[in-house]
């Protein structure tokens, strides 16, 4: 279970769902940054590897993982404006999914990136526990700089 709160419920996530949203503006910045994203969407509700966080029927947040190879895996998230008054819980959620996927995926690595302008995601990303391994210059699709995150189990 990713949330013991019963305010919050989980779906499994649908591509459609990030255009349903109230993104947050760095979330919509990206979005609008990469030129197949819709594309992206798509392979990510392949996966069957991601889940949609809804709470009084609203979309608080889409996110998921792909595996990248055996034992590596990256996360991504997209957040509504509706993520701030749930921050406890999905905090706490957070925790609980990535040690569930570090579980069932026998990870040793897990990673996300980060736009290093993007202050509350870059404090997330230490709240959950990742370590900060570099910048990586012009990396995004926006061509702004991002932080490689990563956490790291004994698989």
């Amino acid at each position: 279970m990713i949330t013991s709160n019963p305010r919050i419920s989980f779906v499994p996530f649908h591509w459609g769902h990030a255009y349903a949203m109230e993104l947050r503006e760095f979330d919509a910045q990206y979005f609008r940054s990469v030129p197949n994203f819709r594309d992206m969407l798509r392979q990510y509700q392949a996966t069957g590897n991601a889940q949609t966080a809804m709470a009084g029927g609203k979309i608080i947040c889409c996110f998921g993982y792909v595996k990248l190879w055996h034992q590596v895996a990256e996360m991504w998230m997209l957040t509504s404006n509706q993520v701030a008054s749930h921050s406890v819980a999905l905090t706490r959620g957070a925790q609980r999914h990535i040690n569930h996927i570090a579980s069932q995926e026998k990870l040793k690595r897990l990673q996300a990136t980060v736009n290093t302008q993007h202050d509350l995601a870059m404090r997330w990303a230490d709240a959950l526990k990742f370590q900060r391994e570099g910048v990586l210059r012009h990396y995004g699709a926006d061509s702004a700089d991002y932080m490689m995150f990563a956490r790291y189990f004994d698989g």
